[in-house]
């Protein structure tokens, strides 16, 4: 029996229930982690002494950017994904950004977190490369169908 040549396209159609699996759970823990991560943003903005640890931003935009790049990988190697709404995360904290601002103005004695305003600066920044990798497939496989 020959060998079979080594491609990541092979790889990945052999493992496609395992790696759209992976994408899956990484979902649910990268919904996990914003929930958690967004608790101690509201908190630090009522109570300042509750400080958020610095890396917490730093590792969420790691997850998140990990996710996203799984994601448009699996995506770009033919593999059919369930649809999880990735603008889910760019809402919540951009929802969330607009309320501490209208607290802070309606109030005026509250200050934003000192990491809030570039985590959904990054949130977004994150999920338009998502959606220029998904345009840009799209383009592909138009040049290639002939259309």
């Amino acid at each position: 029996m020959p060998a079979q040549k080594f491609s990541i396209r092979n790889f990945y159609s052999r493992y496609k229930k395992e790696l759209t699996n992976a994408k899956d759970y990484m979902f649910w823990f990268l919904l996990i982690w914003t929930v958690v991560f967004l608790y101690m943003q509201w908190v630090n903005f009522f109570v300042p002494e509750m400080v958020v640890p610095p890396a917490m931003a730093a590792g969420y935009t790691i997850l998140l950017g990990s996710y996203i790049g799984h994601k448009e990988l699996i995506r770009w190697m033919g593999i059919e994904l369930k649809v999880k709404r990735g603008e889910l995360f760019v809402y919540i904290w951009w929802g969330s950004f607009l309320l501490m601002f209208l607290v802070q103005y309606w109030t005026g004695t509250y200050e934003l977190p000192k990491d809030i305003p570039m985590v959904p600066y990054e949130v977004l920044g994150l999920f338009l490369l998502g959606e220029a990798s998904k345009a840009g497939l799209t383009w592909k496989r138009l040049q290639n169908s002939g259309e």
